[in-house]
């Protein structure tokens, strides 16, 4: 599934107004050359406009129902290459309730728009 490495898929139950619900997670994880403030500038484009919530660590998207993204940013130092000095960053995204069509959709988005940036 494109370039990104794939954490994990689990399905984790829980009782619901006395149903038993699967509660999916996947995530994804993928390291870019790029600043917070260059991810948050772009962020609102690369997420269609979706409102998101910004909580310092990570950015909440909460989508219908009770689908949702986070995505986080660890910020990984200056890495050399040659006489540049490009800062990075390790994107997580972990994908709640959304079926794989929805993540997919999402994922080939997010791509689209980090291709036309340059990423």
């Amino acid at each position: 599934m494109y370039r990104w490495n794939h954490w994990y898929s689990c399905t984790l139950p829980y009782r619901f107004h006395n149903n038993w619900v699967h509660h999916m997670t996947m995530a994804f994880s993928h390291k870019v050359q790029l600043t917070r403030e260059e991810f948050m500038r772009q962020l609102p484009d690369a997420l269609g406009q979706l409102p998101f919530d910004d909580k310092g660590d990570r950015i909440v998207v909460d989508r219908e129902g009770n689908q949702r993204i986070v995505i986080s940013l660890k910020d990984l130092g200056i890495e050399e290459k040659g006489s540049l000095d490009l800062p990075m960053q390790e994107i997580n995204f972990s994908f709640e309730n959304m079926a794989d069509d929805d993540v997919e959709a999402f994922m080939r988005r997010w791509e689209e728009h980090k291709l036309r940036m340059g990423g």
